[in-house]
C-alpha cells in the first residue's frame, strides 16, 4: 500500500473521532470543540498531503482515487449532519444546509450512474468547481468550530459554489453522452 493511500486511510479513521466529538459537544465543555477543530485541521492537512504525495512520488492508484473523495465527503457531510442535529450548533448549521450539500453529492453520483447504465462508462474527473466546493466546505467547518462571525456568509457562498459545481458536473456528464472521445 502506498504512503498516499495510508494517509487517506488515516483520514478515514479520523471521521468517527471527529463525529463523536461533534455529537458530544456542549457549551460547558469547550475543550471538545477545540479538540474537534484540531482533529478536523489534521484531516484537512492530510487531505492536501496525500494528494501531494500521490503526485510527487507517482503514487496515484485506483484505490486512492476512490478513497480520497470518500474520506472528504464522509468527514464533511457527516460532520455537517451532526452539527445540524446537535443543539449546540443548531443556530450555526440549520438542517437545510447538510440536506442541500448531501442532495448535490447524491445527484452527481446518480447522474453518473444513469449515464453509465444507459450510455456506457462515464469518466468523472475532479473539476476546479468541485475542488472549490470542497475548499469552501472545509473552510466552513473550521469557521463554525472557531465560532467565526462570517460563518453565515461563508455558508451562503458554499451553497452557491456547490450549486455551480453541481451544474458543472452535470454539464460535463451530459457532454459525455454519445461522445466516445469525452469518456
Amino acid at each position: 500500500m502506498t504512503l498516499a493511500n495510508r494517509i487517506t486511510l488515516f483520514r478515514l479513521f479520523m471521521v468517527p473521532v471527529f463525529v463523536a466529538l461533534i455529537a458530544s459537544y456542549t457549551r460547558e465543555q469547550p475543550w471538545i470543540r477545540h479538540t474537534a477543530l484540531v482533529v478536523y485541521a489534521v484531516a484537512a492537512i492530510s487531505d492536501a498531503l496525500d494528494g501531494f504525495v500521490a503526485r510527487a512520488y507517482n503514487q496515484k492508484t485506483k484505490l486512492g482515487t476512490l478513497l480520497d473523495p470518500l474520506a472528504d465527503k464522509l468527514m464533511i457531510n457527516i460532520g455537517f449532519v451532526f452539527m445540524a442535529v446537535n443543539d449546540q450548533f443548531a443556530t450555526q448549521v440549520p438542517l437545510w444546509f447538510p440536506a442541500a450539500i448531501l442532495a448535490r453529492d447524491v445527484m452527481i453520483v446518480m447522474g453518473a450512474y444513469i449515464i453509465n447504465e444507459f450510455y456506457g462508462p462515464v469518466r468523472i474527473k475532479p473539476r476546479i468547481t468541485g475542488k472549490l466546493t470542497t475548499c469552501f466546505q472545509m473552510s466552513l467547518v473550521i469557521a463554525i468550530l472557531i465560532e467565526a462571525r462570517f460563518a453565515w456568509g461563508l455558508m451562503i457562498a458554499t451553497v452557491v459554489i456547490s450549486a455551480i459545481s453541481y451544474f458543472d458536473y452535470m454539464y460535463t456528464g451530459i457532454k459525455q453522452v454519445g461522445n466516445e472521445d469525452e469518456r
